[in-house]
């Protein structure tokens, strides 16, 4: 039976971690790996409190700025990282999942105005 991105996601989370919900099944199964290698060193990098976890960073010369609710993820994968000497990134983290293409919509023939009233891209002079 394959492992889906969700049941990967739940599995982080019981750990632990709380990880973005787009980042992609790669990186998920990457980090379930370094988080395995770590523990495997004694280290339980979800355990740590802020404290813990940025001076664990510094130790790894790791430069690190506030850990906060926003930023504990990062400096989790981060720590991981520097401790397995390895990289968590995997495929593309996903922005959405129905992602279509991005298309410029048409400059207008008169160009663009901007609130200044200056145009820009005129066709016509």
């Amino acid at each position: 039976m394959s492992t889906t991105k969700h049941d990967l996601q739940l599995m982080m989370k019981t750990y632990g971690y709380d990880l973005n919900p787009y980042t992609s099944k790669e990186t998920l199964v990457n980090l379930l790996h370094l988080h395995s290698k770590a523990l495997e060193k004694g280290i339980d990098v979800p355990k740590m409190n802020d404290h813990q976890l940025r001076c664990s960073l510094n130790e790894h010369n790791v430069t690190v700025g506030p850990v906060i609710s926003h930023t504990r993820a990062i400096y989790q994968r981060k720590l991981l990282e520097a401790i397995t000497n390895e990289i968590s990134e995997g495929a593309d983290d996903e922005i959405e999942d129905n992602q279509d293409e991005f298309h410029t919509p048409p400059i207008p023939d008169d160009g663009i105005v901007t609130r200044s009233g200056k145009t820009l891209f005129p066709t016509t002079h």
